[in-house]
């Protein structure tokens, strides 16, 4: 036993030998980027580089190493057009382990070079974008380092610019390492804009003639506007000229220095005078505890009958009105006040007319008053009316004297000897001996009117129908008459030679007394002004002399009486009593803020009730949540109000919430939701409208929301014109349906594209109106879907007359191609269609 102990012994003492000595172990290294062989790639084991990986991406050897000790391994490779980060890693030596696998996966970033050059020259801080992002700008060298993780299976879009300079934009087969070349010729942009302002709205003059160096090269779009682009040599100065017949000026010429983008702007104003869009809003009683309703009414009808009979008013309908002014959830007392000038609704009316009925011993008071956008009272006028069987011709007599007074504006078109022509005559009731203020304009940047200045006076020696001959009766030292200087209808006023009496106004709530704004100045019947924000104003009339004085304001009780100064500005203070309703409030779900007139009052149930002054007031009531803000005009007429009102779901909220966080079917679960007595029905149903058109491609779910949208009485007459744009979705969802119907039904789809090309060609009648934020989109889609339905429609029957209007719409696409989508890829490449299209149906 004891002769076998040191053989049992000894293999234990040779594993320590061995390990002390280190044991073979094999290595194995596969390299690869993005799962492909890297070959060539260096290899290096604690610091020694042992060699390269094969054809295949491998790298084997076997190497001695102690058991229990820590390898470093690392691969390294560097190829042209890649930026390759060194893989590294370690393991442990194990005892009786002999094979090691490692997999070096290397993070390998690809780069290419853009060079951009003018004329062979590099350019710099050019911008870059890739795949529509911005990746950086040329330096010095006019280059810019493109780095990317994949190879991209078909290219990259990239896109260079600079200002001065014309826009790149290609795909490119990129690979790594690779230059690629790119070429920009200076070239500048003309953007020309011809406006009008017409009662301080401006839009924009269509149709004028665009001339660059005595050439005609286009005509201006429905805004105004009209894109040149200059390839000249920059610095050059050309001469930009607009024909503008039936404008003053009725042409315009400028010079300008085109290096870069240039802008102008010229300002012309009509020669023939537009008509005042004028709407009644409502007329209303202003005595508590009386019912006036029908009184009312009936004045207001018979204003609308004899008012719109005059050619210089031209009618906004009042359901129009009420809409637009529910709809932009505009108060009136902002209206009577501030005006609308800021707001949409300017593009839709230019004096509001709001009518005041009040109950006078056995008769009636009737008010009429003219609000311009900028919220002045420009006139008013007070009727009596002995019974309700007077109303009409009460109503009659106010508006004979709005006629006949009303300070109508005209221009100066043109010299006729000593004399000169203005544009307005007898249709609007100017004849001989109508004087006029003659005012010349200030102008602006671009031509804009910033203002006018009295300079003389004229008379009327002969007024035509459509014009008048006048004389200049006065003018001031310095001055002269100029082609386009304004005229202003003048009225009889006491006190021309500068006396005035202050007339100060007060009144409020309860024992809350406020200057007054608003209140209307009568003196023996006659309107003399209106009181400021400061509840002041400045009344014309003769020191000493006796006047009968009414006082009127909406909401208060009309003061009458007589008031006569001893001296010029002599103040005289007087205090309205308010008319006042108690406004008791409880809404579904409870708790609702409150305003009125943007005024907080509280939360609901407002159960003691809230005096109001009898009138239009806005309330507004907000939970939050998911429920909509309420907003209404009310009108206040009895001692006491109450109304409980059921908040509405916001399902526009809910919708757009879905929407972003890329629940489609959430978004159109929730447009869905808005039934017909909803707010928000239409704005709804037209965004899930567009969703079955541009992401479910469901052409006939897209048809039936759009029609639901336009069936709608106000949206089909465009008094909501921001659904305007939707006819050209309908346009365009019909002609869809159309192309997948072309092969199997032919009749049918020849139809659907006549649908479509009526939709269509009622948004473009309409463009003016479209979104200013999807503008240049929409004109775009508008044009294109109108050229294509066209286009189709005459492959399928083959007709002339239709092929004649595919090329004319075809025409007509690309003369109206905004100029910002030119860089746009998308409506590049519909662009490049369409040229297929046209050349297709001109061969045939």
């Amino acid at each position: 036993m004891d002769t076998a102990r040191p053989r049992f012994l000894f293999i234990p003492l040779a594993a320590a030998l061995l390990a002390a000595c280190g044991q073979s172990i094999d290595v194995e290294v596969k390299a690869r980027i993005d799962g492909q062989p890297v070959p060539q790639a260096s290899v290096v084991v604690d610091r020694e580089e042992l060699g390269v990986t094969d054809s295949q991406g491998v790298f084997a050897k076997q190497i001695r190493k102690k058991a229990g000790s820590e390898v470093e391994v690392s691969v390294r490779k560097e190829m042209p057009g890649y930026r390759i980060e060194p893989w590294k890693t370690t393991f442990l030596v194990k005892l009786n382990q002999p094979a090691y696998r490692l997999e070096a996966d290397l993070n390998a970033t690809r780069y290419v070079t853009l060079r951009v050059s003018d004329k062979g020259a590099p350019l710099a801080e050019a911008a870059v974008t890739a795949g529509g992002k911005p990746v950086g700008a040329t330096d010095a060298k006019g280059e810019l380092v493109y780095p990317y993780k994949q190879q991209p299976p078909k290219g990259t879009e990239f896109a260079v610019a600079k200002t001065g300079y014309s826009s790149h934009r290609a795909i490119y087969a990129v690979e790594p390492g690779q230059v690629i070349e790119i070429a920009l010729n200076r070239e500048a942009l003309l953007a020309i804009r011809a406006l009008t302002d017409e009662y301080g709205r401006t839009s924009g003059v269509p149709g004028l003639a665009v001339s660059i160096d005595g050439k005609t090269v286009g005509k201006t779009d429905a805004q105004g506007g009209y894109t040149y682009t200059y390839r000249g040599d920059p610095g050059r100065r050309i001469a930009v000229a607009l024909a503008a017949p039936g404008y003053i000026p009725g042409a315009w010429k400028t010079a300008v220095k085109v290096e870069g983008p240039v802008n102008l702007q010229r300002y012309f104003y009509p020669t023939t005078p537009r008509p005042i869009r004028v709407g009644i809003y409502r007329v209303v009683g202003n005595t508590p505890g009386v019912d006036l309703k029908e009184v009312a009414a009936q004045a207001e009808q018979s204003l609308g009958n004899q008012l719109f009979r005059f050619p210089a008013f031209r009618e906004v309908p009042t359901d129009a009105l009420q809409a637009e002014i529910k709809q932009r959830k505009l108060s009136i007392e902002r209206i009577s006040t501030k005006g609308w000038q800021e707001t949409p609704l300017r593009a839709t009316v230019d004096m509001i007319v709001l009518g005041s009925v009040a109950k006078e011993n056995d008769g009636f008071l009737i008010e009429v008053k003219f609000h311009t956008a900028s919220g002045k009272v420009i006139f008013s006028e007070i009727g009596r009316a002995r019974s309700a069987r007077g109303i009409d011709s009460a109503v009659r007599d106010i508006v004979s004297n709005v006629v006949e007074r009303f300070p109508l504006e005209g221009t100066v078109i043109a010299a006729e000897g000593d004399r000169y022509r203005i544009n307005i005559g007898r249709s609007w009731k100017i004849g001989r001996g109508t004087e006029f203020t003659l005012t010349a304009p200030n102008l602006g940047e671009g031509g804009k009117v910033a203002g006018y200045r009295e300079t003389g006076r004229m008379e009327v020696r002969r007024g035509e129908d459509t014009s008048s001959l006048v004389d200049v009766t006065t003018l001031k030292k310095g001055e002269k008459v100029q082609i386009g200087d304004r005229v202003v209808r003048r009225t009889a006023r006491e006190g021309e030679e500068g006396t005035y009496a202050l007339l100060i106004a007060k009144g409020g709530l309860g024992t809350e007394v406020n200057p007054l704004a608003g209140t209307n100045v009568y003196l023996d019947g006659e309107w003399k002004g209106a009181t400021g924000t400061n509840g002041q104003a400045e009344i014309p009339l003769k020191i000493g002399r006796n006047y009968s004085l009414m006082l009127y304001r909406h909401g208060y009780q009309q003061f009458t009486g007589k008031i006569s100064v001893a001296k010029s500005g002599e103040p005289r203070e007087f205090t309205l009593a308010a008319n006042s309703a108690l406004f008791k409030l409880e809404s579904e779900p409870s708790g609702a803020s409150v305003s009125i007139d943007d005024e907080q009052v509280g939360k609901t149930p407002i159960a003691g009730g809230k005096p109001v002054t009898l009138g239009f007031h806005s309330l507004r009531l907000a939970y939050g949540e998911d429920y909509r803000d309420f907003f209404e005009v009310m009108e206040f007429s009895k001692k006491e109000e109450e109304r409980r009102i059921v908040l509405q779901k916001d399902f526009l909220k809910i919708g757009e919430r879905a929407r972003q966080k890329g629940d489609i079917e959430g978004a159109i679960k929730a447009y869905a939701s808005a039934g017909r007595d909803h707010p928000d029905f239409a704005e709804a149903h037209r965004r899930l409208g567009d969703i079955y058109l541009d992401e479910k491609e469901d052409y006939d779910g897209a048809i039936a929301e759009f029609e639901a949208v336009l069936s709608l009485p106000e949206n089909e007459q465009l008094i909501y014109k921001q659904f305007a744009v939707t006819f050209t979705n309908l346009g365009h969802a019909y002609c869809e349906k159309a192309n997948r119907l072309a092969n199997s039904d032919r009749d049918a789809a020849s139809q659907l594209y006549a649908k479509a090309i009526k939709a269509l060609q009622t948004a473009k009648q309409n463009t003016r109106f479209f979104p200013k934020d999807e503008y240049d989109e929409a004109v775009h889609d508008t044009y294109y879907y109108t050229a294509l339905s066209y286009h189709k429609l005459y492959l399928l029957t083959k007709q002339p007359g239709v092929a004649n209007s595919a090329s004319l719409a075809w025409r007509e696409y690309f003369d109206f191609f905004p100029k910002k989508l030119e860089s746009n890829k998308t409506f590049a490449d519909a662009r490049d269609a369409a040229l297929r299209y046209r050349n297709q149906i001109q061969e045939q």
